[in-house]
């Protein structure tokens, strides 16, 4: 016993230095500048920014510069601030209320760079609200179906590094410790990933293809394959793999009919949250319609000026702008 426990340590602390490493990278002068600005807008209460998603990309200059794919201007980047008080992080009570109890809140913002302009979507979440709901006894998918993905952390105070890598470690732990028991039979690092990705969108509102789980594993594959024998011993589970590369089955038919019914649960759970959380969004997602504004102009190349009123009641907005995006040919 004592044996497994200094492995499932030693593990633990390996995926740790995985992930500081990963932590520490260097983004782009792009999302520095997006960083930059979170951090200005939220300075009295931030403690860190996350820097996740689909523009976090290894380069290929090969000086560990982590850029997003295409012209910055042209992305939308994922961000994560992490904030010590919900009030001060918010515009007023509705939305610090809905903050607290259904996190996270989304902002856009957009900020000056290099000529153009640059564009993210972030979301306000405390660092005790992160690090509970990354953990395996959160039976919600939210939180650690994303950071289980490559992270950096551009901005951290002093002390915070240390404690979003420990975040981070949980929530590769948690996907591991929720999946794994799915296989039957025999699987490799990339079926274990692609399999945590499929689980993880089936249990949210998300439009992703089918083939969107394997283009998340195989964008960073040498990531995973370098984790997974770490994570599945953090999480408890043999892991070493045969000549192959591939685990044995790491439960038997009773864990694997009870981690099925889980999901059963997690997929009912996590779309009923996805529904109030946009509920709460036409409330509290502050940038909202210069967000969609943009999403419009950049599928269709049209564009309609809003006034600071329409900005601030995008609900009684809508039909007259609807009716204006529709004369401009916006909608076919």
């Amino acid at each position: 016993m004592t044996t497994s426990i200094m492995a499932r340590g030693d593990a633990y602390a390996t995926l740790r230095a995985l992930l500081a490493r990963e932590a520490n990278q260097t983004v782009s002068a792009a999302a520095r500048a997006m960083s930059d600005a979170i951090v200005a807008r939220h300075k009295s209460c931030l403690l860190a920014t996350l820097f996740y998603g689909s523009c976090l990309r290894p380069a290929d200059d090969g000086d560990g510069t982590v850029v997003g794919p295409g012209r910055a201007e042209e992305r939308l980047m994922d961000f994560y601030a992490v904030v010590d008080d919900v009030r001060r992080a918010n515009t007023g009570a509705l939305a610090a209320l809905g903050n607290r109890f259904l996190p996270p809140n989304v902002f856009y913002l957009e900020v000056p760079y290099d000529g153009t302009r640059v564009r993210c979507k972030y979301a306000i979440v405390t660092l005790a609200q992160f690090r509970r709901l990354v953990k395996e006894d959160t039976l919600q998918n939210y939180f650690w179906g994303r950071f289980c993905q490559p992270t950096a952390v551009p901005f951290a105070r002093s002390g915070m590094r240390d404690a979003l890598v420990e975040s981070l470690a949980d929530a590769v732990t948690t996907a591991v410790k929720t999946t794994a028991p799915l296989f039957a039979t025999s699987f490799s690092a990339r079926d274990l990933w692609v399999r945590v990705f499929s689980e993880s969108y089936g249990a949210e509102l998300r439009p992703e293809s089918a083939e969107r789980p394997a283009h998340v594993h195989d964008a960073h594959a040498a990531r995973y394959t370098e984790l997974t024998p770490a994570a599945l011993a953090a999480a408890g589970f043999p892991s070493v793999s045969d000549a192959d590369g591939r685990f044995a089955p790491v439960a038997g038919a009773d864990v694997q009919r009870r981690t099925r019914r889980a999901w059963i649960r997690r997929r009912w759970l996590g779309k009923t949250l996805n529904i109030l959380r946009l509920m709460k969004a036409v409330f509290t997602f502050e940038g909202g319609a210069d967000y969609v504004a943009w999403k419009i102009q950049r599928h269709s190349g049209v564009r309609v000026d809003m006034s600071d009123w329409q900005r601030r009641h995008p609900l009684l907005a809508s039909p007259v702008l609807a009716v204006r995006y529709w004369r401009k040919g916006a909608f076919r």
